[in-house]
């Protein structure tokens, strides 16, 4: 019995972010008030020799994502729109991690790995920024935790941000669940990030819509960018 309530409770909580995330579509702000965030798409994380891209590559090939990626933000671009690099990084002998950080950040820290200005921090030769494109470092799963992203928004005056990066139940979901909870409105572009598995990646397309809207890049491109302009 309870486990029937509770299928009837998620049905109608997710039947509701359904409605959400449509509404939300249409009142999606415009180019000046949104930024499209590149999270971690570096050398260390996106590529195959990379201390995480090891074990996340395939993944990424197998949803395409860097394709996408590289999509979306040359149409971001095009109009315009404020484009934010978030690459993660420490300073030599780590004394942003704690001595007993978590197993996802002790890899990097054991193989001396992701250190500012080494090969791994770069970000992936497909996405290169642009001169004068902003890039935030960062030390851990959160985009915001300790970096001056939130300053940069607010400065900028924005409102809205598109979200690409791997991995999917990392930087991304935590930065964006953060950004819902700092007042921003997120949409993530689904097929621009990756996880670990197919079960997290799948997992993390049931959670995201109770904090934004799911788009792909398509979309982006097609729907999306056209009535930002508009506004």
């Amino acid at each position: 019995m309870k486990r029937t309530l509770f299928i009837i409770f998620a049905m109608i909580v997710f039947g509701l972010v359904g409605s959400h995330a449509t509404f939300a579509s249409e009142n999606m702000g415009s180019i000046k008030d949104s930024a499209f965030l590149v999270l971690h798409f570096q050398n260390g994380v996106a590529h195959p020799d990379g201390v995480w891209g090891k074990m996340l590559y395939p993944q990424v090939v197998k949803n395409g994502s860097i394709g996408n990626t590289k999509k979306a933000l040359e149409a971001a671009r095009k109009k315009g729109m404020l484009v934010i690099y978030v690459n993660i990084a420490w300073r030599p002998g780590y004394p942003e991690l704690p001595e007993n950080t978590c197993a996802l950040l002790r890899g990097a820290k054991e193989k001396n790995e992701c250190l500012r200005g080494s090969w791994g921090a770069e970000v992936i030769k497909e996405l290169e920024p642009k001169e004068n494109e902003i890039i935030v470092i960062n030390f851990g799963s959160d985009g915001f935790e300790g970096t001056d992203l939130d300053m940069i928004l607010r400065v900028k005056r924005i409102n809205n941000i598109y979200v690409t990066g791997q991995c999917t139940e990392h930087v991304v979901a935590t930065t964006v669940k953060r950004a819902v909870n700092m007042g921003y409105t997120a949409t993530v572009l689904k097929d621009c990030t990756s996880g670990f598995t197919d079960q997290n990646y799948e997992a993390m397309l049931k959670i995201l819509p109770l904090y934004g809207t799911l788009i792909t890049s398509s979309d982006f491109v097609s729907k999306v960018l056209p009535a930002l302009a508009e506004h």
